[in-house]
Parts: structure tokens; sequence; C-alpha cells
């Protein structure tokens, strides 16, 4: 059986950037200094170090995970990692009930939770709640194929799957890219509801 230690090691490793690299992701949609971002589901910090980095010393970015050893990890994982930690804000809730301000975020990100969200719709009533109406969206998930890693085949969404999800609930996908051998990336805006 693995190790919990192993897996948050695993969750930050050179290997796992080879699937999904969070600086290409957050290229994609021109992240810039000063910008607020939540990682909704952020673990140990994969994404949210490189968002904290992207942002600098003017932006915030929300960490928010219900798991408290991956949110001891992540602070861990800030203090090595050099990124100023007073832009981070940990938040231990879960996705849908983050106590983020209204409105106020430019850039929400979830990777690899959407398959995992069982109440969709009030997960994205918070998205949308926490979003500025400019703000992008970006989901990163497991594509449908069989891997080693990555959670069974029948409980992954398809891109298709996760643009109707996406749709039915008041984003549209702008764009659509792989984000590795595994993974894709959706980019979505806000739609008038």
């Amino acid at each position: 059986m693995e190790d919990y230690g192993d897996r948050v090691k695993f969750f930050m490793s050179e290997e796992r950037k080879q699937w999904h690299n969070p600086e290409t992701i957050l290229k994609n949609v021109g992240v810039v200094k000063g910008m607020t971002m939540a990682d909704l589901g952020s673990g140990p910090g994969f994404f949210t170090i490189p968002m904290a980095k992207a942002t600098g010393e003017k932006g915030l970015v929300y960490a928010v995970d219900t798991n408290v050893s991956m949110l001891n990890a992540l602070k861990e994982n800030i203090a090595m990692s050099g990124v100023d930690s007073r832009i981070i804000e940990i938040i231990n809730s879960d996705v849908s009930h983050t106590g983020i301000p209204k409105g106020s975020v430019d850039i929400v990100l979830f990777a690899n939770v959407l398959h995992e969200v069982e109440d969709r719709q009030a997960f994205f009533q918070e998205v949308r709640r926490i979003s500025k109406p400019t703000a992008y969206i970006i989901d990163v998930d497991w594509k449908k194929i069989k891997t080693e890693h990555g959670p069974p085949l029948k409980e992954r969404l398809s891109e298709d799957e996760a643009k109707q999800v996406l749709l039915e609930n008041g984003f549209s996908v702008i764009k659509q890219t792989d984000a590795g051998p595994y993974h894709y990336e959706l980019i979505c805006k806000p739609t008038c509801i």
C-alpha cells in the first residue's frame, strides 16, 4: 500500500509536471501580475505555488481544500518554494462553500476535481459567486482513457461531458487544449444566466 507521504511527494513531483505542467496551463489564460486566483481542491500546492509565482507579491491566491493533511503539506511546500506566504490564503473548506469574497477572483482553477464533485450545482454556484464577470475558469481533468494513475475510467468525464456540465451550469468553453498525455484543459468564461 502506498504511503500517504509518498502520495504528497508524487503530487508535487517533476514526473507529474510532465503530465500537466502548471506554468503552461496558466500561460494559456494570460496570467498577469497582481491577479487574484483561486485553486479549488488545492491539495499540497501543485498549482497553488505556480499561481502565486505568476501573480507575484501584489496578487493573491486562495488555496481551498477539505483535507487538513494536504493543507499542512501545502504550508511546508510554500515554505520550501520561497513564495511569499502572505499572498496565499489557505482555506480549509469544501469547494462549494469557500468563503472567498463575492466577485473577487480573476482566475478560478479546479484540477482533477470536477469528476469528484457530488453537488455540481452548488459547486458551480460558488464558482460563479467568487468570479469577477471577466474571470477565466480553468478545468483540468483526466482524459477518459485507461491510465496507470488517476481515478477509475468510469468516474472520469470526457472533454465533451465536461463541456456539457460547464455549459449547463453557466460557463462557455472558449478554448480546449491537451494538457499533457493524460489531461485536458478547458478554459471557460461565465455566461449570462
